[in-house]
């Protein structure tokens, strides 16, 4: 099944760059062939393309990686001369998919465009913010939790509230809440300051060894007991890549939606049918940019973990 996933997925990747099935015509003098598949040509540009969306590969993996890379591009020619052998492109999936693949690509160039134009943050605010977090840096340290996710309720709410004021501990709340049928995931965890989301990492940083506390997102809450903190503080050299990174998305994620919310601003948007009248349409739009934008927002909300 996960190969035919994949073979699916190189058919339609190749697919998306031709046109209703027809291929566009080569420019033969103006092409660095790196192979040909049944008199198809494969470009050093097209090889070239591939390598530079892989990622960071070792010099001593380069020549390896090349060559592997081109016999993957072997293989997909393969497969796309069948597909359109058998006239795969006017089949109503493949066709849907072609729509969106196209729509995806224009509207995240659109968005790289516009967010190209951000600079780098500055030495000012890498030190700011630097200062400003404690927390994460100076101050940091390496935590072990008890740490217990359940769903939120008003009820289950008002109970782990009940629970906490009475000294009960996380571990005891979390069975509580297991006995009643209650679905509760986690349990003793080793997180350092830059894998906690701002908001919770301010009040784990404040709180005394056994103190738990009780933390709410939009549809889930969180049951923390600190049970030891260690300090491993990292100073503002080191620190400067990770908030660099930091910042750059964050201002990329506020940037992107900002260009949505014009663009929608400016646009004439009429939802018809079933979607007439909605009021969260645009906000749950417009929440999407980032997305669309390849930013990784999650980065955002969840400290600066794996910023590198």
């Amino acid at each position: 099944m996960t190969q035919l996933k994949t073979l699916t997925a190189i058919i339609i990747s190749a697919l998306a760059i031709s046109a209703c099935g027809e291929r566009p015509p080569e420019k033969k003098a103006a092409t660095q062939v790196a192979a040909k598949v049944n008199g198809t040509e494969i470009s050093v540009h097209q090889l070239n393309f591939l390598l530079q969306n892989a990622g960071n590969i070792p010099a001593s993996q380069a020549e390896a990686a090349k060559r592997q890379a081109l016999q993957n591009l072997v293989d997909q020619e393969l497969a796309v001369q069948q597909a359109l052998e058998a006239k795969l492109e006017r089949t109503p999936g493949v066709m849907q998919a072609l729509d969106a693949a196209r729509r995806e690509i224009l509207s995240r160039a659109y968005l790289e465009q516009t967010l190209a134009k951000l600079s780098k943050p500055g030495t000012d605010e890498v030190r700011k913010f630097y200062g400003d977090h404690p927390e994460l840096f100076a101050n940091r340290k390496v935590y072990r939790l008890d740490e217990y996710v359940f769903g939120k309720s008003p009820e289950v709410q008002a109970s782990v509230r009940e629970q906490l004021a009475q000294g009960k501990s996380a571990a005891e709340i979390a069975n509580a809440l297991r006995a009643k049928g209650i679905e509760v995931a986690g349990g003793v965890v080793v997180k350092p300051a830059e894998q906690m989301s701002l908001e919770i990492l301010a009040k784990v940083a404040q709180a005394k060894e056994g103190q738990s506390m009780l933390f709410e997102t939009t549809d889930r809450s969180a049951l923390v007991n600190v049970l030891a903190a260690k300090a491993e503080p990292i100073d503002e050299a080191k620190a400067q890549p990770f908030i660099e990174t930091y910042l750059a998305n964050k201002q990329k994620a506020e940037l992107a939606r900002e260009t949505m919310k014009q663009l929608r601003d400016k646009a004439k948007i009429e939802l018809v049918g079933e979607f007439a009248g909605d009021p969260s349409a645009n906000q749950a739009a417009a929440a999407e940019a980032p997305k669309a934008a390849g930013n990784n927002e999650a980065g955002v909300s969840k400290g600066i973990a794996g910023l590198k």
